[in-house]
């Protein structure tokens, strides 16, 4: 999330590789955007409040879903992580629960990832959320995707610029669709997941428009043979569940390999965790693949006066096996609620130096944390699959 500043705080923004191919349990030691229910302000950013805004490799010619032969996978016949029901698998067959972190790495000194992958590594992460957008070229999204799978780790990527304002989709496709980026994405294409865009939308947003915008967007990346499981993120500054729960089976059986995942944004003032309890039941219901793609301990919104019980989150996504990425690392510093409970987790990045209790607990310490929950699934860990 990358903040912009308006008049009653309307804003938006802001390793080692394994080498076994059996599931390695972690064994290693938000920033953000809105508010709560209906206000949306300010977001991350690790700059000051302001607008926001070519390899080998062979294209996936996969479905986006194994072939099978009686009752067994055939693991090899998949080149990309696809969706099936409301779960993630990896192109071995293997169920993916995506456990990690934001990290702001368009606007990190090297753009590159390092060493704060290295250092995220280390706490057993099995994912990343990578912050980008067009500052950053063709060749460093490269440079920062192959870091993060150098260090294990399944690289995210989103585009930020489009964050509260979905008519700039169009223009987040141009980004990702270019000759070279999208000669980029078809190189990483095995261990990929595009979140097409940050947060596109504001609290004015319709369900018709919403599906239509991303409707054109789903076919544009299609078009390139581009078959990775493509994220979207709600609307509303990336908080309106409600619009995922609407919209995201009719986007899922839009899509020709049925392989989107869809994303919320919990910068909610929800301080028993009623809220999430609720909402997650109801997506599961209704089997959508969701995950939740930023949250800290509280919204931006009033900053620590709008608690966010993240703890319950922990628990309920373990049990529901939903994936999540805490916001944020902490490489580039949060401008947001910076004296008033702030969103890095750590001091400059660097694991065990954490700037947050609850970046320690979310790391390391709670019961669920990313040390206590994450696998990392065999594509990551060996591209033989065993």
């Amino acid at each position: 999330m990358r903040s912009i500043t308006l008049v009653v705080a309307l804003g938006f923004a802001p390793s080692v590789m394994g080498l076994a191919c059996e599931t390695s349990r972690a064994d290693d030691a938000g920033g953000s955007e809105a508010t709560g229910e209906g206000t949306a302000t300010a977001g991350e950013s690790g700059q000051s409040a302001s607008t926001e805004a070519e390899s080998e490799g062979s294209v996936s010619s996969g479905s986006g879903a194994p072939e099978s032969s009686g009752d067994e996978t055939t693991s090899s016949a998949v080149e990309t992580f696809y969706v099936e029901g409301r779960f993630l698998y990896d192109g071995c067959g293997e169920q993916v629960v995506l456990r990690g972190v934001n990290e702001m790495v368009v606007w990190s000194p090297g753009q590159d990832g390092l060493p704060e992958f290295e250092e995220i590594a280390r706490t057993g992460a099995n994912a990343v959320r990578i912050v980008w957008n067009e500052e950053g070229t063709a060749a460093e999204l490269d440079e920062a995707i192959q870091n993060a799978i150098d260090n294990a780790l399944i690289p995210m990527v989103e585009h930020h610029s489009a964050t509260g304002d979905l008519s700039l989709i169009p223009t987040v496709v141009d980004y990702w669709t270019s000759e070279e980026v999208i000669a980029v994405l078809h190189k990483h294409a095995r261990v990929l997941l595009l979140n097409i865009a940050n947060e596109a939308g504001d609290d004015g947003v319709e369900a018709s428009e919403f599906q239509s915008t991303y409707e054109t967007a789903i076919t544009r990346i299609r078009d390139t043979g581009l078959t990775v499981p493509l994220i979207i993120d709600a609307s509303t500054w990336g908080q309106d569940i409600d619009m995922l729960q609407e919209v995201g089976p009719q986007l899922s059986a839009f899509d020709p390999l049925h392989n989107l995942m869809f994303s919320v944004h919990m910068w909610w003032n929800d301080p028993s965790g009623a809220r999430v309890r609720d909402e997650l039941e109801e997506s599961v219901s209704l089997e959508l693949p969701l995950i939740v793609g930023e949250f800290a301990d509280h919204a931006v919104y009033l900053c620590d006066e709008s608690p966010f019980d993240y703890g319950t989150l922990l628990e309920e996504a373990e049990r529901l096996e939903i994936g999540w990425f805490a916001w944020s690392w902490g490489g580039v510093d949060n401008a947001d609620c910076a004296d008033a409970g702030p969103f890095d987790m750590t001091v400059d990045g660097v694991f065990g130096e954490w700037e947050t209790d609850w970046g320690r607990e979310v790391a390391v310490d709670h019961a669920q944390s990313i040390q206590n929950t994450s696998v990392r699934p065999s594509a990551i860990t060996d591209a033989s699959c065993g």
